[in-house]
């Protein structure tokens, strides 16, 4: 296919998003040439030939139209031109069109599904190309061969009759003396009949269309111009359009149908859907709508490779075949009465459509049956491993009155499947509607809220247990929304990860702890601050340099700084991660490997990691007062801290027994709430001038007695 060798030129003053575009594109699987300029653009696409150009429409010198204008005017209409513009920019998407544009994307763009838009377009392209050369040789065919041509005298007699040489072998044709109807079948000749009378009738030329059709043969399609010489004779030009005929198949099937499965698309669905609702309505039926979601189908693609991906999803619809034949347990429901009742609506997504139901039951009867079967593993390159999938349910009329509305109600069933641990069926209930709004709302409030000052920063002191003192404190972030109090922060981090705020959430955590930390500084405390990092900041190539200019601007040092990272979080995507780890690390930032024990712990991983701190997990701590095998483990992750030559704070610390065999173990450091539970910056420089000595504190002491002593003017 085009789309296995294609080269795309990618045009774009801005270094960042040209070199962006160019990544995503690349890592489609294309081959990528990259311009800054439209004049250099001109001048690689006439030195050498491409086969899609992505075009920025705001450019110094030629603007991204006016390039658009020289390359269809050089290149025809052929060549897939891609505009890239702002979402409300709507003048220029006009421009663009009227300049040629094929398509256009709107900033910001969602580089995800570049790739994908690039080979379909391109697959589009190449399909337009097929047509053009299949009619451009049909052309040449018919101006090789004559029509058939046919005179018909008044009584309906063929008076002459000249046919191809090459059609001569045909089972239907009129031979000269006879009736011109007696070389048709009877249907071809009622209508030709029909079209020589209207002719004689009405003076003006007539055309109909009829097809022939000789045994087991496919049908040959034909067309037929009927002309009144005079008013004893006609004559009839009658083509073959069995090609042209088919052509026009192909293109509604890419119109109607996906592709690759050769499933029923959006489109061809949404027509089926509306069609059975109607009829539904009128006979006071019910049906149900599924809508299925591969758990996982992006590892796939990304470890495995698109062509592993695309053979992934043609399994998918014949398990989904196989999961709609005629089966003991669906005796009761309606088989699918053809194809058309199921659908690809893109990516992993399809729906099918179950008709006749009683109830939900069947609908469900059906999903857990093709849940069952996609559970079945797959193999690929002799390598077997299992996919599961999501499935939402929506029923007609109770979950809808029209396609749209069953549509999305499925969709959110599916997603409730989804965050309810995948590989499972639910039902949609109005209530998961009220969920989706209200996770909506708090989109559109977190996007708002850095602007409104609403995040604050709390710290939670880190005690050094040899000394007895502080020596830093983890910024902890939180959100005070205006109307719903405090927001935990597992509700909107997951949130600012997907929606692509938690790198401007991330910066300003940042500034802020740097800037508490230097006014610490200035009061005589020796101490540092760490913060927390999200994988999806790792996505940043200037991530590095962006944490070093903020600890110039507060005047610290790296030393000061402590990036923390889970475990999960290096695993999302590990050479990216270890290197920015590795460059902050030669910097002389701190790295501490964050909820240590809950994520992978893989040894292997470990030794690749430029790692200073390991914490451990409040779950470990949790279990030191419950007998030897909790004492145990803390004592192996000690041990394995040694040999990899990091510290070990210990997070969650709430006892004075914790406390005491933590310090028994000589774990380095200890936070929570045993210390203190999170403060504001301003109480920092208090807490910092006290001095913990465990060892002296009494098990029947109050808290405040057992953790400070005298203050301590200065700890440096």
């Amino acid at each position: 296919m085009i789309e296995s060798h294609a080269r795309i030129l990618v045009v774009d003053d801005d270094t960042t998003a040209r070199l962006l575009m160019g990544a995503c594109v690349r890592a489609a699987g294309f081959e990528v040439v990259m311009a800054p300029s439209g004049e250099q653009a001109l001048r690689l696409f006439r030195e050498q030939p491409f086969d899609l150009v992505t075009l920025d429409e705001d450019m110094p010198g030629l603007a991204g139209h006016e390039v658009c204008s020289q390359l269809r005017a050089e290149a025809g209409d052929l060549l897939p031109i891609v505009m890239v513009t702002g979402l409300d920019d709507m003048s220029s998407v006009e421009r663009a069109y009227q300049c040629g544009a094929t398509d256009f994307i709107a900033k910001p763009v969602n580089w995800a599904l570049i790739g994908h838009r690039m080979r379909y377009l391109l697959r589009s392209f190449a399909a337009q190309r097929d047509l053009r050369v299949a009619d451009a040789r049909n052309a040449a065919m018919l101006s090789a061969m004559p029509d058939t041509l046919l005179r018909i005298d008044a009584d309906g007699m063929v008076l002459e009759v000249r046919v191809p040489e090459e059609a001569r072998g045909g089972r239907y044709w009129p031979v000269q003396g006879q009736p011109f109807t007696q070389g048709y079948p009877h249907d071809a000749a009622q209508r030709l009949l029909a079209a020589v009378q209207r002719a004689r009738q009405t003076g003006v030329d007539q055309h109909v269309e009829y097809s022939l059709s000789d045994g087991d043969v496919q049908a040959s399609f034909f067309e037929a111009r009927i002309t009144m010489i005079n008013q004893g004779e006609v004559l009839g030009l009658l083509r073959d359009i069995t090609e042209r005929k088919r052509a026009e198949a192909r293109v509604a099937r890419l119109a109607y149908f996906d592709s690759l499965t050769g499933l029923p698309n959006r489109a061809a669905f949404m027509d089926r859907l509306g069609r059975e609702v109607r009829r539904a309505k009128r006979q006071a039926g019910r049906f149900g709508l599924l809508f299925l979601d591969l758990d996982g189908f992006k590892q796939i693609n990304d470890t495995m490779g698109h062509n592993c991906g695309d053979q992934v999803l043609l399994w998918t619809a014949d398990r989904l075949r196989d999961a709609l034949r005629p089966a003991d347990d669906l005796s009761h429901v309606a088989a699918v009465d053809d194809q058309r009742s199921m659908a690809r609506l893109g990516g992993d997504e399809f729906t099918l459509l179950i008709t006749d139901i009683k109830g939900p039951h069947d609908v469900l009867l059906v999903a857990h049956r093709i849940g069952a079967e996609m559970r079945r593993p797959f193999e690929i390159n002799g390598r077997e491993f299992t996919l599961t999938s999501s499935i939402g349910v929506a029923v007609y009329p109770d979950d809808g009155p029209d396609a749209q509305t069953l549509l999305k109600h499925a969709d959110t069933a599916m997603y409730h499947a989804k965050r309810s641990g995948r590989d499972n069926s639910q039902m949609y209930r109005a209530a998961l509607t009220e969920q989706a709004v209200n996770r909506l709302e708090l989109d559109t409030s977190l996007r708002a809220a850095l602007g409104r000052g609403e995040f604050r920063l709390l710290y939670q002191p880190l005690i050094d247990i040899s000394c007895g003192r502080m020596r830093g404190a983890e910024a902890l972030l939180r959100w005070e929304h205006p109307a719903r109090g405090l927001i935990p922060p597992l509700t909107f981090i997951p949130l600012a990860e997907e929606n692509g705020l938690i790198s401007a959430i991330g910066q300003w955590v940042l500034q802020r702890a740097c800037a508490d930390l230097a006014c610490w500084r200035s009061q005589g405390l020796d101490l540092r601050v760490a913060v927390n990092l999200s994988p999806k900041q790792f996505n940043r190539t200037d991530l590095v340099q962006t944490v070093l200019d903020t600890l110039q601007r507060a005047e610290l040092s790296p030393e000061h700084l402590e990036l923390e990272i889970t475990e999960g979080a290096v695993m999302e995507n590990f050479s990216t991660t270890v290197a920015a780890l590795t460059a902050f690390r030669k910097h002389g930032i701190r790295i501490a490997l964050d909820d240590f024990g809950t994520g992978y712990s893989s040894l292997s991983y470990l030794l690749q990691m430029p790692i200073d701190v390991i914490k451990v997990d409040r779950s470990f701590i949790g279990r030191l007062s419950e007998g030897e095998l909790g004492d145990s483990i803390m004592q192996a992750i000690l041990a394995l801290a040694n040999t990899l030559g990091a510290s070990v704070t210990a997070e969650g610390v709430e006892t004075l027994q914790q406390a005491a065999v933590l310090q028994a173990m000589s774990c380095h450091n200890m936070q929570g709430y045993f210390f203190s539970q999170p403060i504001a910056a301003d109480q920092i420089p208090e807490l910092a001038r006290r001095q913990w000595s465990i060892a002296r504190a009494r098990s029947d002491s109050p808290p405040q007695e057992l953790l400070a002593s005298e203050p301590v003017h200065s700890v440096r």
